[in-house]
């Protein structure tokens, strides 16, 4: 059991794992904003996301309660396209399973639940795991649509982990690949790609849609097919309306799921300053079908 909930946690870390101020003037529904990611040379961003989740799997219901705090600076700007560096500040968790209810927070060390029968310590590992990804520095190249086009700095993010919970050997290099296979470029790339990815990069109005098609191949793995529609302007505030369809078919698994959503951008920076989202998934795997509902909010701020 012990064994079982701890890959759990370690599963729900890596899921979890996805969204200003300005001066304001009256309502205008004929007013133009240009509308593309612009965050300036030399300033920083903070976002903190939020995101509550029910599932059911074979009958046993999860609630989990995640909230992830990351902050980003530009540090070079060539015209078209931003170099970002991003750190994740914390990571805090809650979550209710088969009759408990666990608490993670990476400012708090977790409690010693004992060993599982390998004679590890599940949570001595699940703490270093924490530690390991918190105050991690990467940089990232992003377009004026919002596009992530290059992730760097995981390289050594795992071999860091296992030299600082101390197994060698075999073992060691298991968890390497393991942890890899989660936490890399793609993985991340796809993961704030569904915060930035979501600009025209052209002057836009109320009434206005565009669309934005991707396909994940980190964690979540699916093609992403989204529309956006200006709802409302108010000063350099632009409001948007979001629905995006999810599709995945894979290894005899299938997904569908719905993301609705309503996002409040600063014009000016391309800042989201507050997003709230509500997803349903259904996925079908091994001739058993369970449901997903997640509820996102996102809130941003200049620095």
């Amino acid at each position: 059991m012990k064994r079982i909930l701890y890959l759990l946690l370690l599963s729900c870390l890596f899921i979890g794992v996805i969204a200003t101020e300005s001066c304001q003037s009256s309502k205008n529904s004929t007013a133009t904003k240009m509308l593309k990611f612009n965050f300036e040379k030399g300033k920083g961003y903070d976002y903190e996301m939020t995101m509550n989740m029910d599932q059911e799997i074979m009958g046993q219901k999860m609630k989990m309660d995640m909230s992830t705090y990351y902050s980003m600076d530009v540090v070079e700007d060539d015209g078209d396209i931003k170099t970002v560096t991003s750190t994740y500040d914390r990571f805090k968790m809650n979550m209710g399973v088969a009759g408990m209810n666990i608490e993670v927070d990476s400012d708090k060390p977790l409690p010693n639940f004992g060993t599982d029968e390998d004679g590890n310590d599940p949570m001595k590992m699940l703490n270093g795991l924490l530690g390991a990804i918190k105050g991690r520095q990467f940089t990232m190249k992003i377009n004026a649509e919002g596009k992530v086009l290059e992730v760097t700095g995981f390289q050594d993010m795992a071999k860091s982990i296992v030299d600082s919970l101390g197994v060698e050997g075999a073992k060691g290099q298991q968890m390497i690949e393991q942890f890899n296979q989660q936490f890399n470029e793609e993985s991340i790339k796809d993961q704030f790609e569904r915060v930035l990815y979501i600009f025209p990069n052209k002057e836009i109005k109320v009434g206005d849609s565009w669309e934005k098609k991707s396909s994940s191949l980190g964690i979540a793995k699916g093609d992403y097919n989204s529309v956006y529609t200006v709802t409302d302007i108010e000063g350099d505030m632009v409001t948007l309306d979001e629905v995006s369809t999810i599709k995945a078919n894979e290894e005899g698994a299938k997904m569908n799921g719905k993301i609705l959503s309503k996002l409040v951008v600063d014009s000016k920076t391309g800042l989201v300053v507050s997003a709230d989202m509500d997803m349903t998934i259904t996925t079908q795997a091994e001739g058993q079908s369970f449901d997903i509902k997640a509820k996102t909010k996102i809130k941003g701020k200049a620095r």
